[in-house]
């Protein structure tokens, strides 16, 4: 189902009417991206929770994922607040985003707590013992970490290895809630984010459904497709290779392209339907192409009208490229004679295509790329407005879901997924033939490929 983002911005604009009685210095924050996303903005230097304690709201926060992040904010951490009881004019139930831009930077550098930084990826593991004596060998011998860090992190792995209950949450030890406490927000994301591959191969190892476990291992290429460890498990006289991708909170929802591969193993006869669907998810994994020329390859895939609207409104022919759509735009900018004249025939020009394409370019976006003469990508005004049209567009088709849904089964994918909450580790495992997946793009109508369109499990 698409997101309703009118219906959000409303329980957002009631959440910041009732915060402002509160005293709470609060905003309601506009998306840099679409016009039509709205967020509550707060400066809060303690967690959500602890926040929404301090001003009496009775909610749950939910993760989103890093494309969902970036069409919200795009800088600061976005989540997704639900109220469970009624708050003045707002209805238990009601949902809205939320932003807290108070920042405290952290230590810790990108991967600088990945598995190869402790040398476990040049191994392949067979029992526990083999495995815990690595890692804490590893966390002692890494000359780049400081001590404090070298502590939380030993004693958040002592809470996983030492845990004999076979349970989705695990309490940290009195050490490790001692030395997690004193570390930094931004830290804390760096460690799940990284460390929590390890973390959560250790707990998968422990779990009812690896009993039959006879290897394990890291992947050893980084930032490898859907895999960060590898879980070789006995089925009967087979021995059977499970792909694991670790994931913290949310997770960042992976590219189509990793998947792609796959659909000519899965689909040797597809029908119509599926054809269709081939055709737009192959469109959009195009190795050598920007996002917006794989946009613009799955809309006349599609032949839907906003693509033969786009295609009358430039005046093209045949087929056409995203430089053609820049080159028409540029005209418009060469013949306004003042930045007001420009966007007034840029918007009397692209009206029909954004009407029927129900998206448009925000304001903020329309005035920043239409003020210049020259403007490395005119056509992000067209192409960002276009991906969200096309996220939206596959998200409500069935047969989309259908097809992932049969490629991951092929593929006999994992997630697991860890989240760091309160003074507990928690852990849950997903199987990717069981999942819904939606569609995401979280770019721009300034720069249409500053990210990719990706897809992720509900």
């Amino acid at each position: 189902m698409a997101t309703d983002y009118s219906k959000l911005a409303a329980s957002a604009k009631k959440m910041v009417d009732y915060l402002s009685t509160k005293g709470v210095k609060v905003t309601l924050k506009s998306s840099r991206y679409q016009a039509q996303i709205k967020a509550v903005e707060i400066a809060f230097s303690g967690t959500l929770d602890a926040f929404l304690k301090s001003v009496g709201i009775t909610a749950t926060v939910t993760d989103l994922t890093p494309t969902e992040e970036k069409a919200i904010s795009g800088k600061y951490k976005a989540k997704l607040m639900t109220l469970t009881k009624v708050l003045g004019t707002i209805a238990k139930g009601e949902t809205f985003y939320i932003v807290n831009t108070y920042t405290e930077k952290g230590t810790l550098k990108t991967k600088e707590l990945a598995p190869e930084k402790f040398n476990l990826t040049t191994s392949k593991y067979t029992t526990l013992e083999s495995l815990d004596k690595a890692v804490l060998n590893g966390i002692k011998e890494n000359a780049t970490l400081a001590a404090d860090i070298k502590v939380v992190l030993t004693e958040l792995y002592k809470t996983v290895s030492t845990n004999k209950n076979p349970k989705d949450i695990i309490p940290m030890t009195a050490p490790a809630k001692k030395s997690f406490a004193g570390v930094k927000p931004q830290d804390k994301q760096a460690i799940g984010k990284d460390f929590g591959e390890v973390l959560s191969m250790r707990w998968y190892l422990t779990q009812p459904f690896a009993s039959t476990w006879q290897q394990a291992f890291f992947s050893d290429i980084s930032n490898e497709a859907l895999v960060d460890f590898v879980v070789m498990k006995k089925s009967g006289k087979e021995t059977i290779r499970t792909d694991i991708s670790a994931k913290f909170e949310a997770g960042a929802a992976p590219s189509i392209g990793a998947i792609v591969t796959n659909i000519d193993k899965v689909y040797k006869a597809p029908n119509k339907n599926e054809a269709v669907v081939i055709n737009v998810l192959k469109a959009l994994a195009g190795e050598n192409d920007n996002t917006s020329t794989k946009i613009l390859a799955a809309m006349k895939s599609l032949n839907l009208p906003a693509y033969t609207i786009l295609k009358k409104t430039i005046g093209a022919k045949g087929n056409f490229t995203i430089q053609d759509i820049s080159a028409h735009i540029q005209q418009i900018a060469k013949v306004g004679k003042t930045d007001k004249a420009r966007i007034k025939l840029f918007k009397s020009t692209y009206e029909e295509f954004y009407n029927v394409l129900g998206k448009n370019a925000s304001d903020d976006s329309v005035n920043i790329v239409m003020t210049p003469t020259t403007y490395k990508k005119y056509y992000s005004l067209v192409m960002a407005p276009m991906g969200y049209a096309l996220v939206d567009y596959m998200n409500k088709q069935p047969q989309y879901q259908e097809v992932l849904n049969k490629i991951s089964q092929y593929m006999k994918t994992e997630q697991v997924y860890l989240n760091f909450s309160g003074d507990n580790l928690e852990f849950k495992k997903k199987l990717f033939s069981k999942a819904e997946f939606k569609f995401a793009y979280g770019a721009n109508a300034k720069d249409s490929d500053n990210t990719g369109i990706k897809f992720s499990m509900k």
